[in-house]
């Protein structure tokens, strides 16, 4: 290579040397110096305290050329406690700092979105965190530095005094984007999150005194009614704002004077609030009362199925309740007659239990009417059905209905009050309608032989000239002679003998269950319970017809059953097993005979 040559080549290297140079001095736009310093502190917080005091913080730190490069941290909710509603649960992003120790003073643009801007250091709300589609819920707060240098800001975030809360770990996402006047830089972009943890809190007032459980209650009664404790409350799932039931907590100590032990109930379905008409969650948590007495109210949530209810204090852990969410659209109509025979006057003849899709009981009115197949007979409305009623004592609506003629209609259940409308209906169940006066008398007992001292159950009714039982639900005087039901012997301890005689001159019949009365019975009848004497033998007993009937039914009826002899029956064993005993002795005699013939033989 010439020695020309290599001076040109020198000579280009030094003029793009210097173009560079001349290039690298043009002054750069303003922009932040390095990355953004992120400090974070997660929270803490309990079931009835969380403020400023217990928030989590965030903190951004960062040097800027000029007032136009700025920080913005957007904030949104990541992850709550299982049970949780998100939206119910909201959040306050509070200012609190916005200078340096060592100076850099900033100011603090915050806002919510889609809320407009906000005056500097002022709290504002987060509402619907993680619902908001259009705005996915977040909340954006601005880092301006008064000028070149350090700007920065720092913030708490806690749950609002309101909140909804329940145990663990709420979880806050945040973005840190940095910007110049040129606009976001995305290479300084930062996130994470910080978590604000919530316990329980082990509550208690001071001098808190210790309950003791025998002497501590818990007992729920349904809104409106009695101090009972009703341990299977049944309501509509529809939330209404309105408490459907109470649970009356009193601590006492063991010497009866109030304790104040931090109390907690939880539900699994519903909600919980300790007030008539506010909701807090599924769990709360609060010091016990200054007299020891705590209200806490339950509410529906819209969910059906059974809801387990746990109370406990500190030292003491209560029988659970339980609350049955019904839905009010029905499902099933289960019908169960009670009487097959109607006279004319109302009586329940059926007992209807319906269900939702659940299987829960629904217990409100309005769910169930009754069809007849022929309204000549029976009937319950040309154009409509008649409604069925809840009966809370019995736990099923009474179909309560009335002959017009006599008789047999088949009646049906459906769930609403038009055939048209209805979408449910239940098996058909046949009823007998019989206005006939009755002509004689009916006595008996329910079985043939009792123990001595047994309940025994005695039964009377009347019957018409075709000899089939009359109508129920009318009182009938003079029915029976005077005594009314009289028997050879003296009834055992337990007898009601009111019941034998002055009630049953003039009784009135009626349909009979193991669950009200202990004995079954679908035809009408009046019924009488006795105990059996001590004594074995037999047990006769006598009813004369009144004069309500003709002549030839006033004439006695009678029944016999026996007791069995105790003293006898132990006799009679003994002899029985003797007998056996002596049938035994010969047969192992023949036995062993049988046994040294077959011996003789065999030696032979």
């Amino acid at each position: 290579m010439s020695t020309k040559t290599n001076f040109k080549r020198i000579a280009l290297v030094a003029v793009a040397a210097l173009g560079l140079g001349v290039l690298s001095s043009v002054p750069s736009q303003a922009t932040q110096v390095g990355a953004t310093v992120v400090t974070t502190t997660n929270g803490t917080a309990t079931l009835t305290t969380s403020d400023t005091t217990t928030a989590a913080t965030i903190s951004a730190r960062f040097f800027a050329e000029a007032a136009t490069d700025t920080v913005a941290i957007t904030f949104s909710l990541g992850s709550t406690p299982t049970g949780a509603a998100g939206d119910s649960n909201t959040a306050k992003v509070t200012a609190i700092d916005t200078a340096l120790a060592s100076g850099g003073a900033s100011t603090l643009n915050g806002y919510s979105v889609n809320k407009g801007a906000t005056a500097v250091g002022t709290a504002f709300t987060v509402a619907n965190w993680g619902l908001d589609s259009g705005f996915a819920g977040t909340t954006v707060a601005t880092i301006v530095p008064a000028g070149a240098g350090y700007g920065y800001g720092k913030f708490g975030l806690h749950l609002d005094s309101s909140t909804v809360r329940l145990a663990g770990t709420y979880v806050i996402d945040y973005i840190v984007r940095s910007y110049a006047n040129t606009g976001i830089q995305s290479t300084l972009t930062q996130s994470g999150s910080v978590s604000i943890v919530v316990s329980d809190g082990t509550l208690a007032a001071t001098g808190v005194t210790v309950t003791a459980a025998g002497t501590s209650t818990a007992v729920m009664t349904a809104s409106g009614t009695g101090t009972g404790d009703d341990s299977g409350l049944k309501a509509v799932i529809t939330p209404t704002g309105t408490a459907i039931g109470l649970i009356t907590v009193t601590q006492k100590t063991t010497a009866g004077l109030p304790a104040r032990e931090s109390v907690t109930v939880s539900t699994n379905i519903g909600n919980l609030g300790t007030s008539t008409s506010a909701q807090s969650g599924k769990k709360v948590t609060f010091i016990g009362g200054t007299n020891g007495v705590n209200t806490v109210y339950i509410f529906a949530d819209g969910t059906s199925g059974t809801a387990t209810i746990t109370v406990a204090t500190t030292s003491v852990t209560f029988s659970n309740k339980s609350v049955v969410f019904y839905s009010t659209s029905v499902d099933k109509i289960t019908a169960v007659q009670l009487g097959k025979t109607l006279g004319g006057s109302g009586s329940a003849v059926i007992a209807a239990t319906a269900t939702d899709a659940a299987g829960n009981q629904i217990i409100a009115n309005s769910s169930v009417y009754a069809y007849s197949s022929d309204l000549t007979v029976i009937n319950t409305g040309a154009t409509t059905g008649t409604e069925c009623t809840y009966n809370s004592t019995l736990e099923v609506h009474l179909c309560s209905l009335t002959g017009s003629n006599d008789g047999t209609a088949t009646i049906t259940l459906r769930n609403k009050s038009t055939v048209a409308l209805s979408t449910k209906a239940s098996s058909a169940v046949s009823v007998v309608v019989n206005t006939k006066d009755p002509v004689s008398l009916k006595l008996a007992f329910d079985k043939a032989t009792y123990a001595p001292g047994e309940a025994a159950y005695i039964s009377l009714w009347a019957v018409d000239a075709s000899g089939k039982p009359v109508a129920p639900a009318v009182a009938r005087t003079n029915l029976l002679a005077s005594g009314g039901i009289t028997a050879n012997v003296s009834w055992g301890n337990g007898t009601v003998t009111d019941s034998l005689t002055v009630n049953s001159i003039s009784p009135t019949f009626g349909f009979t269950t193991t669950a009200g009365r202990g004995f079954a019975s679908q035809e009408p009848i009046y019924l009488a319970k006795v105990f059996m004497p001590a004594s074995g033998g037999a047990v006769k007993i006598s009813a004369t017809g009144g004069a309500l009937l003709p002549l030839s039914g006033q004439v006695a009826v009678t029944a016999t059953a026996t007791v069995t002899d105790s003293a006898a029956a132990a006799l009679a064993a003994v002899t029985a097993l003797a007998t056996t005993v002596a049938s035994l002795k010969t047969l192992i005699t023949t036995l062993t005979n049988l046994v040294l013939k077959i011996q003789k033989k065999v030696k032979a």
